[in-house]
């Protein structure tokens, strides 16, 4: 197991800390306390640079801002390192269960406090397995988003274990809208949250503000939806207040 480094810094003053080179991590607070959090799966173009205008970096700190701590997960450097196997919803479950041992033994993300998992394209195939049966809440996973997600290996029936929010631009070309209402509808138990919010004319990619590689420029990718991308940021706020995902602390301290 990689070593942690310390101290974990919080985002405001010095940007994500990372315990390895594929792990970084947003603090809410840099105070000790345990509280809900969050893994985030990127696209399958990487984690870019970190920094802000970064779409990643983005949604930790709308999550910090809601006292959820955030770990963006570089998962193709760490599946190499530790030989996950299977589909790729299975390898990014095993990353995070790496990544979420790793920071456990530091003392953050903390398994009795609620987590979710995020995902975006092909990252969202972990968050839904994370999500699921499959997982079988081991991980302290409770809920988790999607934008625009992969769902081709996910099994049918869709064993959802957990409740779930999608976003989704109804333009989309790489991940269309169909395929995703195909999985919901396919779930064994369809008494659990699936919602899916669908943006007219969006499509893949419509919260990419900056490109992720330069996100400090002024481009604006052709993609980005500056309405669908609000949208989508006020449904996640208002999907982890519903679930209880959110808070300056769990109740541990």
């Amino acid at each position: 197991m990689r070593a942690l480094l310390a101290p974990l810094l919080f985002f405001a003053l010095a940007g994500a800390s990372p315990a390895s080179s594929d792990y970084y991590w947003y603090s809410a607070s840099d105070d000790a306390k345990p509280r809900p959090w969050a893994i985030l799966f990127p696209r399958a173009a990487g984690i870019g640079k970190l920094q802000s205008g970064n779409q990643y970096v983005e949604l930790a700190r709308l999550l910090n801002a809601n006292g959820i701590d955030a770990l963006v997960i570089d998962y193709d450097r760490a599946a190499k390192k530790i030989g996950a196997k299977g589909n790729t919803g299975e390898q990014l479950a095993a990353i995070a269960r790496d990544a979420l041992s790793e920071y456990r033994s530091g003392g953050r993300m903390d398994m009795r406090c609620p987590g979710v998992a995020v995902g975006w394209s092909r990252g969202g195939e972990g968050a839904l397995t994370l999500a699921s049966a499959a997982e079988a809440g081991a991980t302290g996973i409770k809920a988790a988003i999607v934008y625009y997600p992969s769902v081709r290996g996910q099994p049918k029936p869709y064993p959802q274990l957990h409740p779930i929010l999608a976003l989704q631009g109804t333009s989309d070309k790489l991940a269309p809208h169909e395929n995703l209402q195909k999985l919901a509808d396919s779930r064994a138990d369809k008494t659990l949250t699936f919602q899916i919010e669908l943006y007219t004319g969006a499509g893949h990619r419509f919260d990419l503000a900056r490109p992720i590689e330069n996100p400090g420029s002024t481009e604006t990718p052709k993609d980005y939806v500056p309405a669908a991308a609000e949208a989508a940021r006020q449904s996640i706020v208002t999907f982890l207040n519903a679930q209880g995902i959110a808070g300056s602390s769990c109740g541990l301290d």
